[in-house]
């Protein structure tokens, strides 16, 4: 149980600095354009 939990923190924390690093990422509008050439 408590490895689980770890593991499920581990994961959340990763979650939250890759959510933190494109709100970095999109702030600046040259990446973003980048981003939506490669999704096009």
């Amino acid at each position: 149980m408590w490895k689980r939990f770890k593991k499920a923190g581990f994961f959340v924390s990763l979650l939250a600095v890759l959510v933190f690093i494109l709100k970095i990422i999109f702030k600046g509008g040259y990446f973003a354009s980048i981003f939506y050439r490669l999704f096009d």
